[in-house]
């Protein structure tokens, strides 16, 4: 004999108040429900979605909750959910789908009674396959939707394939959307601050998005797996338009052709849901920021065939450089078909208006070096503020089809267009004989750029033996077109301590040699496939055939096009062994290749800049886990790079060499059902390996913009131990070591900048506080032509409602 204490809640009240009762060997006595009640509990099951807000903490009070808000019976033994916890609910969901994501983790699982009411009870530890299947089906994250928790589980950037992370023999880092939130990220380049071996190439910009991963200069930037850029000044992606961002490190032509060393920055678009989305936020804060989102998202008939989603912006707001704004409007809408579970078509199309300037930043003397002035003031602006500007408006539009012939054979295709147009006219500072007031330049610039991309493969799983296989052939092609027109100006000189804007006459512009026209095209064959055996060894090898095409021509005169065309084959190896314990060593080997522009002394097109990367690394996932450990050790060498010729210093020649060796850790855990953890290490040793002879002194010198250290960790927990569930606190800390400039001479100071968040839920309501830079502290960020200073603090207040 023994007592038994069962627990069954509902919506309200309406039948009486939930029921408590403890029985001796007898079955569960509940009170006779009305059938107005009967009929009410048993609707919400045959719904579809809705929005719950139900906070992380006791199990037992968040299914309390979900009843009362859902109006469903749930029937359980609260000895089941004694000392277990959840980490709640936040969206739309339909009644089961919520039930299986509260229980998540608890070992419970969740039985449908007949009536429409619930009952849980225990899983058995033999349960069958097939149900775990089902069960997993509710929470499955893929590829290319949000991240579940704090750590992605999957990713196709590294195989083009929907993978696990831990299957994949290269470092992949993923930064997903709730993460952009909580570090206050307001561009691209900031959403990447605690990603380890990730720099930022140019400080305060706004107009590019030039970083450095692992010591080489990242030179385009991809959108759901398609190249997304054609010149380095097409402007910035809108965060808010994206699920998540992938960076994929080291050399990675295998799967993208053309490609730096550094690897590439996957951008995963939000895509349509067949479940009510609905969202809208609004912002203020430091510097007259005023910003308006919204995101919609839901089916458009009964069977789901077809979805939508709709997400806007638009932002009004200076920036601490004087005259500079950073107003956008944006705008994505798109649509999803899919008329059976085997096929579906999805259109994706983004219009975005940015109009800012660009930021040209500020000499050595009175930034890095001293100046017998003083420093220079990091708000300053070294143009005119009826001069300057980038008035830039983007257009893309695309499709992303996938059909299953069979469970074995897939297809998918994917295209997209792009184009952007920007008058870019801008100012630069030049020479100073008593550092204070110093020459400068102005030019009348106009951009346009164009691009087109399709990715086509077939995709084959199969079983051999003890081994299953992932086969995976494919055909893409790139055309991008882009121009420049410029025309150069004298204009009156600037005291950097004393400014006086609109002090003095342009002169008449003046076309500029260096406005030019460019086009290419590519195609690339590439082969993979990823064979796992026994359910313990992966093992990846991977192909690719090259055949690239670059045009140049001068804008101004005749029209002659000059001509260069390079072909490359690139390759990848690598291997996971995948232990019981959630424990996956990997090692690989990769390769890259970029077309050289130029010719030798002795009219010999260059070669191809070739990267490859040998690289060793262990994760840590266990199974069920909110947890994703990942440590890496590699070796990543650039040959063929141009330097100076010996023979004759007029041409140069392809002796050059540059290795980068580093170690990187990244943490990403919930910690209990309230707390999450994001740590990041990276050490990188980037330096010229060899040069030319008769520039011996570049031999062994650091890579620009490269620390040896960079470390950062962010930390947010939610207050439920403490009765407040609604509130949450989260706070990070960004530490990046000295540096080199690219272009000047003098070292780039390391710094130190803290960043927090608190928030606070209410029904749909959220409310949340993010300061970066916290102690504002003033920094340089980098050098390359000039010096650049770093944000400082910026605080943006945010309210928003979902429903």
């Amino acid at each position: 004999m023994h007592n038994t204490k069962f627990k069954k809640t509902r919506l309200a009240h309406a039948i009486g108040g939930a029921m408590l009762c403890t029985a001796l060997s007898m079955p569960v006595a509940l009170l006779p429900l009305t059938a107005h009640a009967q009929q009410q509990s048993q609707q919400p099951a045959q719904q579809g979605a809705q929005h719950f807000e139900v906070p992380a903490g006791d199990l037992g009070n968040a299914l309390s909750r979900f009843a009362a808000d859902s109006g469903v019976v749930i029937y359980f033994d609260s000895n089941l959910t004694q000392g277990k916890q959840t980490r709640g609910l936040s969206g739309d969901y339909n009644v089961e789908s919520g039930l299986r994501t509260l229980l998540s983790g608890s070992g419970l699982s969740l039985v449908n009674e007949a009536d429409g009411s619930y009952r849980l009870e225990e899983r058995p530890e033999d349960v069958a396959l097939s149900t775990m299947r089902v069960e997993a089906d509710w929470m499955q994250e893929t590829a290319y939707g949000p991240v579940q928790g704090i750590a992605a589980t999957r990713s196709a950037t590294g195989t083009k394939t929907d993978t696990p992370i831990i299957e994949t023999p290269q470092s992949i880092s993923i930064v997903s959307s709730e993460e952009f939130q909580n570090y206050g990220a307001r561009n691209f380049t900031e959403a990447l601050s605690y990603t380890p071996g990730v720099s930022r190439f140019n400080g305060a910009e706004r107009t590019s998005e030039g970083l450095r991963v692992r010591g080489f200069r990242n030179t385009t930037t991809y959108r759901d797996g398609s190249k997304y850029q054609v010149n380095a000044y097409n402007g910035q992606q809108e965060l808010y338009g994206l699920e998540r961002l992938e960076v994929l490190k080291g050399p990675s032509s295998i799967l993208y052709g053309v490609a730096a060393p550094a690897g590439i920055i996957n951008a995963v678009s939000k895509r349509p849901t067949s479940e009510p989305l609905r969202e809208i936020n609004l912002e203020v804060g430091s510097y007259d920021r005023r910003q308006i989102s919204a995101d919609f998202s839901d089916a458009l008939d009964e069977d789901g065939v077809w979805s939508y989603r709709l997400t806007m912006l638009h932002r009004d707001s200076d920036t601490f450089v004087d005259h500079v704004p950073y107003d956008r409007t944006y705008i994505a809408p798109a649509l999803k078909w899919q008329p059976t579970e085997q096929t579906s078509l999805t259109l994706l199309s983004e219009y975005q208006r940015d109009q800012t300037a660009h930021v040209y930043g500020l000499p050595t003397s009175g930034t890095i070096l001293p100046n017998p002035h003083g420093d220079i003031p990091r708000e300053r602006f070294v143009g005119e503020s009826g001069f300057d500007e980038y008035d830039s408006e983007r257009y893309s539009i695309g499709y992303l089809l996938e059909h299953d012939f069979s469970d074995e054979l897939h297809l998918r295709h994917n295209l997209r267009t792009f184009r952007l147009d920007a008058d870019f006219p801008q100012m630069s500072i030049r020479q100073s004989n008593d550092q204070r007031i110093y020459t400068r330049n102005a030019q009348d610039r106009r951009d346009a750029s164009s691009g087109l991309t399709s990715d086509t493969s077939l995709q084959y799983d199969w079983e051999a033996g003890s081994t299953t296989n992932t086969s995976l052939i494919g055909v893409d092609y790139t055309r991008q077109r882009h121009e420049t027109e410029r025309y150069n100006r004298t204009a009156p000189p600037l005291n950097l301590f004393d400014p006086v804007y609109d002090s003095g006459e342009f002169g008449e512009p003046e076309p500029f040699a260096w406005s030019f026209r460019t086009r290419s095209e590519q195609v690339g064959l590439y082969a993979q496939n990823q064979m796992k055996i026994a359910d313990k060894w992966v093992l990846l090898l991977g192909g690719r055939q090259d055949w690239n095409e670059d045009e140049t021509s001068p804008y101004f005169g005749p029209t002659e096009w000059s001509r260069e065309t390079d072909d490359a084959f690139t390759g990848r190896v690598g291997g996971v062994y995948i232990a019981d314990n959630g424990l996956a060593p990997y090692i690989s080997y990769s390769q890259s290749f970029e077309p050289a522009s130029g010719t030798d002394r002795n009219g010999n097109r260059f070669d191809p800049t070739r990267g490859e990367q040998y690289e060793v690394g262990v994760r840590y996932q266990p199974d069920g886990s909110d947890t994703m450990l990942t440590a890496s050790a590699y070796e990543l060498t650039q040959e063929n790079v141009s330097v100076t010729d010996p023979v004759d210093t007029s041409f140069q020649t392809q002796i050059g060499e540059v290795r980068s060796r580093g170690f990187e850790l990244e943490v990403k855990t919930a910690i209990g059902s309230n707390a999450n953890l994001v740590a990041a290490y990276a050490y990188t040793d980037a330096r010229t390996t060899e040069s030319s002879p008769i520039t011996p002194g570049e031999e062994g010198k650091r890579t620009p913009n490269t620390p040896y250290n960079q470390f950062s960790l962010w930390g947010d927990y939610r207050f439920s131990d403490f009765g407040l569930p609604e509130l949450k606190f989260g706070a990070g800390v960004r530490y990046m070591g000295a540096t080199r400039g690219t272009w000047v001479e003098g070292e780039v100071p390391s710094f130190t900048l803290v960043d927090t968040r608190v928030s606070y839920e209410t029904g749909p309501w959220i409310y949340s506080l993010n300061a970066t830079n916290l102690t504002d502290k003033t920094y340089i960020e980098s050098c390359t032509y000039n010096c650049f200073y770093g944000e400082p603090r910026s605080v943006v207040g945010s309210v928003s409602y979902r429903w």
